[in-house]
């Protein structure tokens, strides 16, 4: 854990050393979180303010977390980063390894993650989609910044609960999965999905990155925050879920319809199964393992194609 926690920090820190917006390495992971959130609105209020749509002569790749904590490395890694707004939604567009990205700030919970997405792949037509942030684990086994590969996300607060008189008492595992509604290119029409599958070639590459403690399971998303252990293993017996978060599912909704690749990553910040706190560093780890993942997609996949 503390070999983890070392190397996140290790890389975090070639970042910032070269970024305008400097960040001691020796600071907690914790430190960083807070200091960094507030100095990412900063640099990204210091950034030019693009001039017209996005042009690219190769589709970008989208990256999304959903604060500030999220994205903070990300946009640092960028060169020659310049930012879009469309609505009330923030993108910063430049290359990362000679290849041009788009870090999207989709802000937290299901309904922005979803106008953000829909938004990004109008204006910015990405070829793959990476969702990524932080999120509360369902195992005991899952530890403050190990990575949660998400091979199926799900959806836990659509659900329909059965029918309960009036003194019967609040009983809600009484329930099934209603899924939500996505494009259908093969029916031509909306139709409901209980879950999502990640992009097998996303998939795969995330399943070789090493140096990370990882893995590979079902991404749980839902409006709220869940406190209760018992609904909790509830959910992860019921759905396989074993991480819980707030924006995966819409942003895979919106990538399955329009037909782009896409996967969800994400890391644990706090784990009420063995009683780990919220860090909100923990975003350090997501952040550094995506760097990698879209490193290893962009020269093995993207421009192999070419």
């Amino acid at each position: 854990m503390l070999l983890k926690k070392f190397i996140a920090l290790a890389v975090a820190a070639v970042f910032l050393t070269f970024a305008p917006v400097q960040v001691s390495a020796e600071l907690a992971e914790d430190t960083i979180a807070a200091d960094f959130a507030v100095d990412t609105v900063k640099f990204i209020d210091s950034l030019p303010v693009a001039k017209g749509k996005y042009k690219s002569r190769q589709r970008p790749i989208l990256i999304q977390g959903a604060m500030n904590s999220e994205i903070g490395i990300l946009v640092r890694a960028l060169k020659n980063p310049v930012v879009y707004r469309h609505l009330n939604y923030v993108y910063i567009a430049g290359t990362y390894k000679d290849y041009p990205v788009v870090i999207s700030r989709t802000e937290e919970v299901i309904p922005n993650a979803a106008a953000s997405t829909a938004l990004a792949l109008t204006n910015f037509n990405p070829v793959a989609v990476i969702n990524q942030g932080t999120s509360g684990g369902y195992l005991d086994t899952l530890e403050i910044g190990d990575i949660v590969i998400g091979s199926r996300i799900v959806n836990t607060s659509a659900i329909k609960l059965v029918y309960q008189p009036a003194g019967a008492g609040i009983d809600i595992t009484q329930q099934e999965m209603l899924g939500a509604y996505a494009y259908d290119k093969n029916l031509g029409k909306f139709r409901d999905y209980k879950e999502f599958a990640a992009d097998p070639t996303l998939l795969k590459m995330a399943e070789s990155i090493r140096g990370f403690d990882s893995t590979i399971g079902v991404i749980g998303t839902t409006n709220g925050w869940n406190s209760n252990i018992d609904y909790i293993n509830f959910l992860h017996e019921r759905y396989g879920a074993i991480c819980e978060e707030m924006e995966t599912f819409s942003v895979a909704q919106i990538c399955h319809g329009s037909g782009v690749p896409f996967i969800g990553i994400r890391t644990i910040s706090n784990n009420i199964t063995n009683g780990a706190t919220y860090t909100p560093g923990a975003a350090v780890s997501s952040q550094t393992f995506v760097l990698i993942l879209a490193e290893n997609y962009i020269r093995d996949v993207l421009k192999k194609s070419r």
